[in-house]
């Protein structure tokens, strides 16, 4: 049997800095490197060959003998590289690497190089990646790819361009891990471990790759529709009432379970809530975002509308819950998802959604 190369994947600032924090890493990178051509280990190098960290590391791995395959992101990538140099830098790169991996036929774009990224850490053994530490600016950058490589448990050589220092994440075990995740694929049973009128609990065992089983509750709630009434010049019409679990009184939607799943079940559904609420019809009902609430330990599907063209026409309350309506300006209610216990989370996040959209289409 032919043992499968150790394949290392590379990325980096574009501009490392100083004179000296480009030979710190230069001069780790060299190191690691020989190391395993010391041990004899079959080794590759995977390279999206960008300018800066990227270039760097390919022409180590080439003066050492260690054999290259580029990534390639997106289409017309070549673009990116300035003519004159950093162009014939390049291409004389590429044509000293062995493979060349072309991942999307799309214009270059933040989300090809996340993409490009994405791939690596999926691909490759070990990443070492020459990063100040610090948040990404935008997607796509190496500190994508250290979340990821993270996330993944893959491990990653930090060469830290800022406080020129080096860290190893997580240790070298044999192939490539699946990136599944274990809460979709480790199930092994369940059962329902509480049964209400409005809720369930789902009691699920997973099997760990390392044998270990763990217990996972999920609660399960109805599917449900909450509705956002704006009426006359822009005011927001929201209902205040008792949250029992809370004990507090909190700004909500009007909303309710749905009974019908139907895309045209639940726009009824919403109608029927806002008149029984707020007793007004909505001439005009656009979705705005289907959500779960509270996922990890909640199912539960919400689907969430805007109403407007309001018109009183009133329907006769199912419930007896005592239910206050709230007018407010935008700017009133944005304010009051900031005090402490005041808004229901899932109208806090109504509000700020559909500010956004207001501003967006401004």
């Amino acid at each position: 049997m032919v043992n499968r190369p150790l394949r290392i994947g590379v990325s980096g600032h574009q501009q490392l800095g100083d004179q000296a924090t480009l030979a710190f890493v230069a001069h780790h990178f060299r190191e690691l490197l020989v190391s395993y051509v010391q041990q004899q280990r079959d080794v590759v190098l995977f390279s999206a060959l960008a300018m800066g960290a990227d270039q760097l590391f390919v022409r180590t791995a080439l003066e050492v003998g260690i054999p290259v395959e580029i990534i390639i992101p997106c289409a017309d990538y070549e673009a990116i590289f300035p003519l004159g140099t950093a162009r014939d830098q390049y291409e004389r790169l590429l044509r000293a690497c062995r493979t060349v991996h072309r991942l999307s036929g799309h214009a270059c774009s933040d989300d090809t190089y996340l993409a490009a990224g994405r791939w690596l850490v999926e691909h490759c053994d070990l990443l070492v990646l020459a990063w100040n530490g610090l948040p990404p600016r935008g997607r796509g950058g190496t500190g994508d790819v250290a979340s990821y490589a993270w996330f993944l448990k893959r491990p990653f050589v930090h060469l830290d361009t800022r406080k020129r220092s080096v860290q190893t994440y997580g240790q070298l075990a044999g192939p490539v891990a699946s990136s599944r995740s274990p809460k979709r694929d480790f199930v092994v049973s369940h059962q329902v471990a509480y049964q209400g009128q409005t809720l369930a609990v789902q009691r699920y065992r997973l099997r760990m790759p390392d044998g270990r089983e763990v217990v996972r509750d999920i609660v399960e709630r109805p599917e449900s529709v909450l509705i956002l009434p704006v009426g006359q010049q822009d005011i927001l019409l929201l209902v205040e009432e008792y949250d029992l679990g809370a004990g507090v009184w909190q700004l909500k939607l009007p909303g309710g379970k749905v009974e019908d799943a139907t895309p045209e079940g639940i726009r009824e559904q919403a109608h029927k809530e806002l008149r029984q609420e707020l007793g007004y019809r909505a001439g005009r009902l656009d979705k705005l975002v289907a959500f779960y609430s509270h996922p990890g330990y909640v199912s539960h599907k919400v689907h969430l509308f805007v109403a407007s063209d309001l018109e009183w026409d009133p329907l006769d309350s199912e419930t007896q819950e005592e239910i206050h309506v709230r007018t407010y300006t935008l700017q009133e209610a944005l304010a009051a998802t900031l005090v402490d216990y005041r808004c229901d989370p899932e109208a806090a996040l109504a509000l700020l959604l559909y500010a956004y959209r207001q501003t967006s289409s401004a």
